[in-house]
């Protein structure tokens, strides 16, 4: 199980990034309504990449390989 979790993961977060980079390069061409609507995909592909990242933390967490840096402030 852990080990489909990572690999999904790692599959739902690779196309994120070009979707993120594209679709900037395409709302800076938009205005109005479909700007506003390019916000939402956005918006909703960081949301994507930080429930990836969330579900790649956990798995390290139950695998005992997240290693924390504690530091005094």
């Amino acid at each position: 199980m852990d080990e489909f979790i990572n690999i999904a993961a790692h599959e739902l977060r690779t196309p994120i990034q070009p979707i993120l980079g594209l679709s900037e390069i395409v709302r800076n061409r938009l205005d109005g309504e479909q700007r506003e609507c390019m916000d939402v995909v956005m918006r909703n592909a960081r949301r994507l990449q930080r429930l990836t990242q969330n579900i790649l933390d956990v798995a390290k967490i139950e695998n005992h390989s997240l290693s924390l840096n504690k530091e005094s402030i």
